[in-house]
């Protein structure tokens, strides 16, 4: 078998040689032989990553080392998961800056969605952690090129020189950059700082992009996975919705990592009612107490979803925490989507990975009226 993209022989043993692909991988292809991509190949297209740099715990201060050198930054944010791409530890590194948040992937919310309240609910979320020009909160769509070329016009306007781009690891980053850069890459290192990164030329510009590796947070389900998950679990339709009116005690499983139970009636002794909105491969399933550890042992795979594969070697240390979610309001599940509440309050008792912090919001889908009962 040989990597489409290379050409190289894919082989399994060595992870730091040419060719290389995961066992678990390998095998998906199998019969598929002329879509294999090796690791290398595959984080090029995926992640952009055509720099010869690894992303270790040094990375913030090499890009501390950096950051003074720009007035102007391109923050890419992932609407969909805006709790975990919207990171404190890059917001500590930008905040004296002109920003400009690019939130990405703004095709993949319902249609019912005005543009307007969207940009209002960003700058909501924002204005008390960073300075921001709300004409500076763009919402865009790198895949179907929403929003670019006002973007483009923008910093021409503003007579910007260069800018820097950052983001986490999965918010369209190298999609946006592909579309609005000429294909011409150099790479340069500032002085004092192993961090190489990529510059470009914006399209019909003088205006230089300079291009940083995206950052894993460790902060969302998703980075408990390898890359290959991770695409995955990125959303490529709208995003998926269901809405659960359980009974007391009912287990609700937001793929094989996240699972509530719920603790108590909402209002007026009636039942909840909320919805869990999530990208299209990530599995709901709601269940018994008693059915819980069967469905861990024996189901991962086929109906929790992801891990995908039923042997994933995953070591997750577990916690419980309570929970209580008003009629109206929003749990985001960094990396999974978010539950919003439309008959509360909605008291759960979650099981998650150590780690992941949950977050209380304002909702982000305002419910129709007459939608909350």
């Amino acid at each position: 078998m040989k990597c489409h993209g290379c050409g190289v022989e894919i082989q399994t043993k060595d992870p730091n040689g040419l060719g290389f692909l995961p066992e678990h991988v390998y095998e998906k292809f199998i019969g598929h032989e002329d879509e294999a991509l090796c690791q290398r190949c595959f984080k090029l297209k995926h992640y952009g990553e055509l720099i010869p740099v690894s992303i270790n715990k040094n990375f913030y201060n090499q890009l501390k080392s950096v950051i003074h050198e720009f007035n102007t930054v391109l923050w890419v944010i992932d609407i969909i998961d805006f709790e975990g791409t919207f990171d404190s530890n890059i917001l500590e590194l930008v905040k004296n800056k002109d920003i400009f948040l690019l939130i990405n992937k703004v095709d993949l919310l319902p249609k019912s969605v005005p543009f307007t309240e969207l940009k209002n609910w960003v700058y909501n979320r924002v204005k008390n952690k960073i300075n921001v020009n709300k004409d500076n909160i763009r919402l865009i769509s790198a895949k179907k090129n929403f929003g670019i070329n006002r973007l483009i016009k923008i910093l021409k306007e503003k007579d910007i020189k260069k800018a820097i781009v950052v983001g986490t690891t999965n918010v369209g980053k190298s999609s946006l950059l592909n579309n609005i850069t000429n294909v011409k890459i150099t790479t340069s290192s500032f002085p004092g700082t192993t961090l190489g990164i990529v510059k470009r030329k914006i399209l019909g510009t003088d205006i230089e992009i300079y291009d940083t590796p995206g950052i894993e947070t460790n902060k969302r389900f998703t980075d408990i996975f390898d890359i290959y998950t991770q695409v995955e679990m990125i959303p490529k339709k709208t995003i998926s919705r269901k809405t659960f009116k359980p009974d007391v005690g009912k287990v609700i499983f937001v793929s094989a990592l996240f699972r509530f139970k719920i603790l108590s009636l909402a209002k007026d002794n009636l039942k909840p009612i909320f919805l869990i909105f999530s990208p299209e491969n990530i599995s709901f399933h709601q269940t018994k107490e008693e059915r819980v550890e069967d469905l861990l042992k024996s189901h991962i795979g086929d109906v929790l979803f992801p891990p995908y594969e039923k042997d994933y070697p995953l070591n997750i240390e577990y916690e419980k925490e309570i929970f209580s979610i008003g009629e109206g309001d929003e749990l985001a599940m960094p990396g999974l989507g978010w539950i919003s509440v439309r008959r509360g309050p909605l008291n759960i008792e979650v099981v998650k990975p150590k780690g992941i912090d949950l977050i209380l919001r304002e909702p982000l889908i305002t419910p129709k009226r007459g939608e909350i009962i």
